[in-house]
């Protein structure tokens, strides 16, 4: 066992698992299967691993990282384009698989990110179902803008397909339904989440799969992850307006829609959308800052196990 902790930066394509060590300087490349994996984590035990940083690639990271966990390693998936800007950075302009692992090892030695933790079996399950609904949502809204411009045996075809769209939508609704109340822990959180005004069945069970930290985080952190903390754009003289970006798209978009519930029958949100507008906010901007305050709100509700009451200040 080497003494010298190391950091472990894979980078993931669909055959391969590029492995770079640093500061060691080991390279290794297993393919990206389940026997490859194997040899991966063997080859990772004669080493004293301090992190392993691997890139979000669409899912093709996300058994080579699972096993990983499984095996106590801490491993950090970040966004790509991190990847890319501290590549660019340090000075990394050439691109090729092995060049990319030892910038991962890099980023993490010197930015040392924040944890992964992967959902488990069960909870890729669910967020599997909730995904797939989206999905089906997704094609059904688009086969109903399809059909009001066609006519004869095209549309009758397309109001078929919106009649299996909907009856498969409903049962997998009946299956998410199921699924969710297997868990003490998810019936808990759809409980105190659909308290609040704005949170319905659809936007609980979205949070609770998709955002399995909420409750179990700072705000700040939690806000981050989800992609609604403002971050300032100054520099010397210059104020120009905070901006909100990256995060968890699929999270931010049904916490919208709440929000747009939210701000005309949640009594603490209608009330401060409102002190936004009249303090010249565009409706957007207060919009966002309404999300922000709502996803503060159900942080500490999950937290406490709190159910929904209106708090003695609404500021």
């Amino acid at each position: 066992m080497q003494q010298q902790p190391q950091w472990v930066g894979i980078d993931v394509s669909k055959a391969n698992l590029d492995v770079y060590l640093r500061p060691s300087g080991k390279q290794f490349q297993f393919n990206n299967q389940t026997s490859g994996i194997v040899e991966l984590i063997e080859q990772l035990q004669a080493f004293e691993i301090k992190q392993v940083i691997l890139e979000a690639s669409g899912g093709l990271e996300l058994e080579a990282a699972q096993a990983l966990q499984e095996q106590g390693y801490a491993i950090s998936i970040i966004n790509p384009r991190q990847g890319r800007d501290f590549a660019k950075a340090s000075g990394k302009l050439a691109k090729t698989d092995r060049i990319d692992a030892a910038v991962l090892a890099h980023f993490g030695q010197a930015m040392q990110p924040a944890v992964t933790v992967l959902p488990n079996a069960n909870e890729q399950t669910l967020q599997e179902f909730v995904t797939r609904r989206r999905q089906l949502v997704d094609m059904l809204a688009a086969e109903k803008n399809r059909q009001s411009s066609l006519r004869g045996k095209m549309r009758q075809d397309v109001e078929a397909h919106l009649e299996w769209l909907e009856k498969r939508i409903e049962q997998l609704d009946r299956e998410i339904e199921e699924l969710s109340q297997e868990q003490e822990q998810w019936r808990c959180r759809i409980k105190v989440l659909k308290s609040v005004p704005g949170i319905g069945k659809v936007i609980a069970t979205t949070l609770v799969a998709a955002l399995p930290e909420l409750g179990q985080v700072s705000d700040k952190r939690i806000s981050a992850l989800v992609g609604v903390a403002p971050f300032n754009r100054e520099s010397g003289k210059y104020r120009g307006s905070r901006t909100i970006w990256g995060g968890r798209s699929r999270v931010r978009s049904v916490l919208y829609m709440g929000v747009l519930v939210a701000v005309r029958h949640n009594r603490i949100l209608k009330s401060f959308y409102a002190r936004l507008l009249a303090g010249g906010k565009a409706k957007k901007v207060a919009l966002i800052a309404c999300m922000h305050k709502l996803l503060r709100i159900l942080n500490a509700m999950v937290r406490d196990g709190e159910t929904w009451r209106v708090p003695a200040s609404t500021d």
